[in-house]
């Protein structure tokens, strides 16, 4: 048999396959032990994909749950630029239907220019409607990308615009109740991640997934329909006195629940293009002011307080005027002797001022202080002002005769009518709220006077507007008893005090025979005749009052006939 010899050629193509076969069979090893990790994650990375399940904002509601800022779903559109060029045909289409004018295309196709190649995130619009988001999807241009948001709807623009506030396009609170809160009204996103196969299927998901987290709701004190009602007429108000602006707070005597809250002028929330900051402003709690008047029954609740003076206390306000350090406090005219009661009827600048110098020096300071003036009220609301109150130590006689009626200090309407509510409730103070009370709850109330002078100050306040010769007749509110106290103020300018330019004001509590809500108007700088607050702020008051009381289902008074 004869013997094949085999040649060199054989042995070396035999060494290249087992070189080859245990260079594979070491890569093989390699990937299971050494490089597995790394290989399932680009594996991963090519096959795993995180969806996201965007987070609504929770439901801003009145007290009876009518909404008042809901969210709406709506589609922002945006485009990688890795997978799309400038001049891509589909991209102008995309962009003729968001309704973009050809600057803004042209800024937004170099932005796109300026990236193309690369990952990355070109917004071409924010918050579209789902009609335009499907019309965009339905033209499949590669690369183009639409993500679910949702936008702030504010069903009652302008009457609830300065106590809900607005979000900006983030959907992060900007002002009032969308501010104080977002962090209650912010939901968190959830995640989902899935593995897809080669059909895109999904082949498994993973544990590791995060439950999308809504917004929590919010419901406020505030009663829609009570808020229209304050809102209507101070903006009818203003514009019929020819005034800067107005504001208007009613509240629960009972709870220290804003039951409305309003200012004129307002803006629209859903379209912030004439939104100026001063529109913006809730001038209710925002605006300090000298209050004027308004402060004598707090002078009257000092002079009670020291044991010398009563309802019926006579006090000589002769001749109407006198003169203090060379200054002087005046009356309209010469009132002659008063007691308490026709002293707040007639509003004596004299008379209050004479029972205040002759008491503590501290009685009037302290009486405003445990009222709440000279401090915010805590009430949850960005850009509260404490006001302000002066100290003892600033005092000499005109500075503290002047005081008592209303002048040297600064104040909110929110303070105001915090202070109000407490002599309406029996002299219990109770801090206001814009957020609803649970019935269960038990309100956190103050006795900061005796419950009797309570009763008697409101009882000398109805005289104020029932009583014949009292300076807000125009207050009074047909089948309901109102006690309320007038201001009227010179507006404090550089240097003094502004000749033709006045702060009118009026506080009314009714009914006043069962106390259920305080009501604060503020004119500022109505014009014409009727610039006090007997007659600017006085009347609307009372149209406010006269409806509210309707519509809460107030019983009325037995009123004598005149």
């Amino acid at each position: 048999m004869r013997k094949i010899k085999l040649s060199w050629r054989y042995y070396f193509i035999l060494l290249v396959i087992v070189c080859v076969l245990g260079l594979l069979v070491y890569k093989l090893t390699h990937m299971q032990t050494v490089e597995y990790a790394k290989l399932k994650k680009e594996g991963d990375n090519r096959s795993e994909r995180t969806l996201t399940t965007t987070a609504y904002r929770g439901m801003i509601s009145d007290r009876n749950g009518k909404p008042l800022a809901i969210s709406t779903p709506v589609d922002s559109i945006w485009v990688n630029p890795f997978y799309i060029t400038s001049d891509d045909p589909g991209l102008r289409k995309i962009l003729n239907l968001l309704e973009l004018d050809k600057a803004q295309q042209d800024a937004i196709i170099a932005r796109i220019k300026a990236r193309e190649g690369r990952h990355g995130f070109v917004y071409l619009k924010r918050q579209v409607s789902p009609f335009i988001a499907q019309k965009i999807k339905t033209l499949d241009v590669k690369g183009v990308k639409i993500e679910r948001e949702f936008k702030r709807f504010y069903p009652d623009t302008e009457v609830m615009a300065h106590v809900v506030g607005f979000t900006n396009i983030d959907d992060q609170g900007q002002e009032g109740i969308e501010l104080e809160y977002n962090k209650y009204l912010t939901g968190k996103d959830g995640t989902r991640s899935i593995h897809k196969d080669l059909k895109g299927g999904v082949a498994r998901k993973n544990d590791d997934d995060t439950e999308v987290k809504h917004g929590a709701d919010i419901s406020l004190s505030i009663d829609r329909k009570l808020q229209y009602i304050a809102y209507k007429y101070i903006k009818e108000g203003v514009i019929n006195n020819h005034a800067e602006a107005g504001s208007a707070i009613v509240m629960d005597v009972k709870t220290g629940e804003v039951l409305a809250m309003v200012n004129y002028p307002s803006y629209n929330p859903n379209n912030m293009q004439d939104a100026t900051p001063e529109k913006r402003r809730n001038r209710v709690l925002t605006d300090v002011y000298e209050p004027g008047s308004v402060i004598k029954p707090f002078a009257a609740i000092a002079g009670m307080e020291s044991g010398q003076y009563d309802v019926d206390t006579i006090v000589d306000t002769s001749p109407g005027f006198y003169k203090l350090n060379g200054r002087t406090v005046r009356d309209f005219r010469n009132y002659g002797e008063m007691d308490l009661r026709h002293i707040l009827m007639k509003s004596s600048n004299v008379g209050i001022s004479r029972i205040i110098l002759s008491i503590d020096a501290n009685a009037l300071g302290d009486t405003l202080r445990k009222f709440g003036f000279g401090q915010v009220t805590k009430i949850g609301f960005p850009g509260e002002r404490s006001g302000y109150v002066p100290s003892p130590r600033k005092w000499g006689e005109f500075p503290l005769a002047t005081l008592s009626f209303g002048y040297g200090m600064n104040a909110t309407a929110l303070q105001i009518a915090t202070a109000y509510s407490a002599i309406a409730n029996g002299g219990k103070l109770i801090p206001p709220t814009l957020l609803k009370r649970n019935k269960k709850e038990d309100v956190e109330a103050f006795q900061i006077i005796n419950s009797e002078i309570a009763e008697k100050v409101v009882d000398m306040l109805t005289s104020v507007v029932e009583g014949l010769g009292g300076t807000a007749s125009k207050a009074r509110v047909p089948r309901y008893h109102v006690a309320g106290k007038t201001g009227t103020v010179r507006k404090a300018i550089a240097g003094g005090y502004a000749s033709d330019s006045y702060m009118a004001t009026f506080v009314g509590i009714a009914p006043s025979s069962n106390p259920r809500i305080v009501t604060v108007v503020v004119i500022d700088d109505p014009k014409g005749e009727a610039y006090g607050g007997g007659s600017a702020a006085a009347p609307i008051f009372a149209q406010i009052t006269e409806h509210i009381l309707r519509v809460m289902g107030v019983p009325a008074d037995k009123l004598k006939k005149a």
